[in-house]
């Protein structure tokens, strides 16, 4: 985040950052993980690097073995960045992996647990502006979430990706009290990450750029792009700063999510 964030301020453009406030590893679901039985899915997801690759091996093994909170230990990286003029989005609840596997199928009062168990410390961080904004991990959500998100003052929530379906999703047939997000640029099928996905599937500089180019012009005038804060703001930066430059040669403006979501209420 730092590193994005000085490129932001280079670029004089901000960014939408949402940060999962407990800890990424569940050790629970690893150990039920190596004593079930059961088949894991075969679904095949879009090219992209594993978390070691990413995180490097000292990252990759910190997160495994000391399971440290993410944002909640970084209170001072997520201060920064909103008083950089960034907006900051809440990222699931007290685990970041228990989240991506297991939110689909929580009734209403736990996915209040979760969300109340973090939100106050975030909202102490960004003071009367927030957040606003959500995002779940895994992009594992429920048509429960959004009535549980305007009751604490939610406007959006940003758990769509990929093409618009033929088929409507649960969350898209639901009536919803809040904005629904769509992020058009990621790695299908899965949604992963998007600079990741191009890196990974072997393009070059150059043709991610020209695949950059052709996607924007794809997606039509709003268009939102998703990556790894430690991905794309460690390995990427100048990737990521090429492409703001060819956005906006194109004509489009960079803005917080927040900005889209209200466009679509209008």
């Amino acid at each position: 985040m730092p590193a994005l964030s000085a490129l932001a301020g280079k670029l004089d453009v901000p960014f939408t950052f949402f940060v999962n406030m407990g800890r990424a590893v569940s050790r629970s679901a690893v150990l039920g993980q190596m004593i079930s039985e059961s088949v894991p899915s075969s679904a095949p997801d879009a090219a992209k690097y594993s978390a070691r690759t990413k995180l490097g091996w000292r990252g990759y093994l910190e997160a495994a073995i000391l399971n440290p909170k993410v944002g909640g230990s970084a209170h001072e990286v997520i201060r920064q960045a909103h008083g950089a003029g960034h907006e900051i989005g809440l990222h699931g609840g007290r685990n970041h992996a228990v989240w991506q596997h297991e939110a689909g199928g929580w009734d209403q009062a736990r996915l209040e647990a979760e969300v109340d168990s973090v939100l106050p410390t975030l909202a102490l961080l960004l003071g009367d502006d927030g957040p606003i904004g959500f995002a779940s991990p895994g992009w594992t959500t429920s048509a429960l979430l959004p009535s549980v998100l305007a009751e604490r003052g939610f406007r959006y929530v940003a758990d769509l990706h990929g093409p618009e379906p033929d088929t409507p999703s649960e969350l898209d047939r639901a009536p919803s009290p809040v904005e629904l997000v769509r992020t058009q640029l990621t790695g299908e099928p899965g949604g992963v990450a998007y600079v990741e996905h191009l890196r990974a599937s072997g393009l070059d500089d150059v043709a991610m750029l020209r695949r950059f180019e052709a996607d924007l012009y794809r997606a039509g005038p709003t268009v939102v792009v998703y990556d790894h804060p430690y991905y794309a703001g460690v390995r990427e930066l100048p990737m990521v700063e090429r492409m703001v430059d060819i956005a906006r040669g194109a004509g489009y403006e960079v803005v917080p999510l927040s900005a889209i979501a209200e466009a679509q209420a209008t």
